[in-house]
């Protein structure tokens, strides 16, 4: 497996379980980064009286530019795994932040507070879903490539930056004393009234019922790409593939290292030699069919991984489907 460092780069799964992104609806977080993630504005009723609530903070989402679960260009397009279907997808987790701001800016009202939160969806991940498909198996797009070498698009949405929170309304938002998560809880009260567990975030949450471990799909993910690197099949096609690359002039074992074959420098434009090395790594992968091969050798063991854990699976699923229902009709009112 590549070092993690070079796999977030290219926006390769991290090869751990879950995502901030993906854990979004099992608060996975009561740890979200609410100075990067939220952007929460407020006016601390102890100070001054709350202002006019200001417009929603202006960034457009575009949602063309979301990761699609299914790759629709390149060589792995079409391609679906087994457990993506247990997966929450990134348009699942909008839908149940969406409502979850919402709710949390209605519990902050009560509490005296005028909270603005930035539209939901402006900045993306990489990957809809923790299968990562476009790039499961190292990088597979060509016309990507081309211009970005080893590296995904970068972000060019004006992100309004994140109004600053008081102690107490980080306090009712949050149930704590801080925005780390490790920080100690907050008091029961605030100005008489009682906060709710976990703070407005929490009980947002709670409302919609998306308070979901998504751990096992996660980690069965993770498992079956493990063990799909260990079948012969799938050896054979990999070492072919370092056989078509060495012809090109690339020492390179697997297509997971290829990331690392021309360095690169962090805010820097991408190089002319990263792209030949990166165009060269998806011609030798069409030339020996890898993606493929290796994508059969995974869904035969994932399809034994749900035959295994079908219950589990699929509770977790009618979990997340139960969440996304209520969260829309959370938003309709």
């Amino acid at each position: 497996m590549p070092p993690r460092t070079s796999r977030r780069r290219a926006g390769l799964r991290p090869g751990t379980p879950g995502t901030l992104a993906r854990s979004l609806a099992a608060l996975a977080g009561a740890g979200l980064a609410l100075t990067a993630l939220t952007g929460c504005g407020d006016t601390d009723p102890a100070g001054q009286a709350p202002p006019p609530a200001a417009a929603e903070a202006g960034a457009k989402v575009d949602e063309s530019k979301w990761p699609k679960a299914t790759p629709e260009t390149g060589l792995a397009r079409g391609l679906v795994l087994p457990l993506q279907q247990y997966m929450q997808t990134y348009k699942d987790s909008v839908v149940i932040e969406r409502a979850a701001r919402t709710l949390q800016t209605q519990c902050m009202a009560d509490f005296g507070f005028t909270v603005v939160f930035p539209p939901v969806g402006t900045n993306p991940p990489p990957n809809a879903d923790d299968a990562n498909m476009s790039r499961r198996y190292g990088i597979s797009d060509r016309e990507t490539a081309e211009k970005y070498g080893f590296g995904i698009p970068p972000d060019t949405v004006e992100h309004p930056p994140p109004p600053k929170l008081t102690a107490a309304a980080v306090a009712v938002l949050t149930g704590r004393k801080g925005l780390d998560p490790r920080a100690e809880p907050a008091p029961a009260t605030y100005r008489g009234k009682k906060i709710p567990k976990d703070g407005c975030q929490g009980s947002s949450f709670d409302r919609i019922g998306a308070r979901i471990d998504f751990g096992l799909s996660s980690r069965l993910d993770h498992d079956s790409l493990v063990k799909s690197q260990e079948t012969p099949v799938v050896q054979a096609a990999v070492k072919a593939w370092s056989g078509c690359m060495k012809k090109k002039g690339y020492a390179v074992a697997d297509p997971y290292a290829a990331i690392d074959l021309v360095p690169r420098v962090e805010g820097a434009e991408t190089s002319p030699k990263e792209i030949s090395a990166a165009v060269a790594d998806i011609d030798c992968k069409k030339e020996t069919d890898l993606v493929r091969v290796w994508h059969r050798a995974e869904t035969a063991i994932q399809t034994l991984q749900v035959e295994r854990n079908q219950l589990a699976l699929q509770q977790l699923k009618e979990k997340n489907a139960h969440a996304v229902k209520a969260a829309e009709a959370a938003l309709r009112g």
